[in-house]
C-alpha cells in the first residue's frame, strides 16, 4: 500500500515537472488576486484581462496594459481601486514621452487626472486615488502654462493633507509606497510654489522650503533605494543654501545630488534624474524651481496681472 502511494506520488510529481517545464502554468486561484480584485467577483475572462494588463504594466507597457483595464473598469464602473490603476498607466505614459511632445504628454495627464478624480468619486477614503489626483495636477500644470496652472494647482494643499491623513499602506513592493510617494510629491509642491503671501489668495497655501525637506525626509525613510527620493532631497537642500546663503546645506545638498550618480535604476525616469542632478550640480541656482519637465512656480501671475 505504501510502495503504492509513493509510486503514484512520484509519478504526480513527475507529471507536474513535466507540465512546468512544457510551459504549462499553474492553476492560481482568486486567492493570489488583490483583495480589491477578488471582491469583484471577476469572471474567467476578466479575470484573464486582469492578469494581463498587470503583467503589461510590470513591463512598462502602459498603453498596453490599459487596454485590459478599461475594459475591466467599464465592466465595474464601482471600482475606485480599477480607475486609479488606470490614472497610474496614463500618468507613466506621459512621464515616458520626450518633453518636447507637449501635446501628448498634456493629453497624457489628463487623461491620468480624469480617471484619478474618477476614482476619488468612487472612494473618498482612497488614498491612492488621492496620490494620482496630487501627481496628475502637478504634472498638469507643467505643460499648460504659468498663469493657466493656477486652477489645475489650487486644490493641491487640501488633496495632499488628505491624503497623508488617510496613511495610505499600499505597497508595490520594497521600494514603492502610495505613501511614500505622497510624501514625494508634496515636498516638491512646497518647494516649488512660491513663498510670497499673496500666492495664498490664488491656491490657498503658500510655498514652504523646510516643510518641503520634511517631507522629502519621510519619504526617504520610507524607500531609502529610490534615486528620485535622494535627487529631490538634494535639490531641497540646494535651493534652501541658495536662497539663504547656507553654506552646510548647500554642501549637504551637493553631496545628495552626487550620490545618485551611482544609484542603480529602479523606475524609467531614473536616467533622466542622473542628467539633471549633474545640470543642479553645475547650477544650483535652478535648484528651487526644478521639476522634470519644467516649472510648477507661479511667479508669472505677477506679470499677468493678478496680483
Amino acid at each position: 500500500m505504501n510502495e503504492r502511494l509513493t509510486r503514484r506520488t512520484r509519478a504526480l510529481a513527475l507529471a507536474g515537472a513535466c507540465a512546468l517545464a512544457l510551459g504549462a502554468a499553474p492553476d492560481r486561484s482568486v486567492e493570489d488576486l488583490p483583495a480589491a480584485v477578488a471582491a469583484l467577483r471577476l469572471d474567467g475572462a476578466q479575470t484573464l484581462l486582469w492578469r494581463e494588463g498587470l503583467a503589461l504594466e510590470r513591463r512598462e507597457s502602459f498603453v498596453e496594459s490599459n487596454q485590459r483595464y478599461e475594459r475591466l473598469a467599464a465592466a465595474h464602473p464601482e471600482s475606485a481601486f480599477l480607475a486609479w490603476h488606470v490614472a497610474r498607466n496614463h500618468w507613466r505614459q506621459g512621464e515616458r514621452l520626450p518633453i518636447d511632445a507637449k501635446a501628448e504628454r498634456r493629453a497624457a495627464f489628463t487623461r491620468s487626472l480624469e480617471w484619478a478624480e474618477r476614482s476619488l468619486a468612487r472612494d473618498a477614503n482612497c488614498g491612492e486615488c488621492v496620490l494620482w489626483v496630487v501627481v496628475s495636477r502637478g504634472r498638469l500644470a507643467t505643460t499648460v502654462g504659468v498663469v493657466e496652472s493656477v486652477p489645475v494647482v489650487a486644490p493641491m494643499a487640501e488633496l495632499i493633507d488628505r491624503g497623508i491623513a488617510l496613511q495610505p499602506t499600499t505597497r508595490d513592493n520594497e521600494w514603492n509606497t502610495t505613501l511614500g510617494n505622497l510624501y514625494y510629491a508634496a515636498s516638491a509642491f512646497y518647494r516649488v510654489a512660491p513663498e510670497w503671501p499673496g500666492v495664498q489668495l490664488l491656491i490657498g497655501t503658500r510655498g514652504n522650503k523646510d516643510r518641503a525637506l520634511d517631507y522629502i525626509e519621510r519619504a526617504i525613510a520610507i524607500s531609502p533605494m529610490r534615486l528620485d527620493y535622494h535627487l529631490e532631497h538634494g535639490v531641497i537642500l540646494t535651493c534652501i543654501g541658495h536662497e539663504r546663503s547656507d553654506a552646510d546645506a548647500l554642501e549637504r545638498g551637493r553631496r545628495e545630488l552626487t550620490a545618485t550618480r551611482g544609484m542603480p535604476h529602479l523606475l524609467g525616469t531614473d536616467a533622466v534624474d542622473q542628467k539633471n542632478a549633474d545640470i543642479l550640480l553645475a547650477s544650483p541656482e535652478l535648484a528651487c524651481g526644478y521639476q522634470r519637465d519644467g516649472f510648477v512656480e507661479l511667479r508669472g501671475a505677477k506679470r499677468a496681472g493678478l496680483f
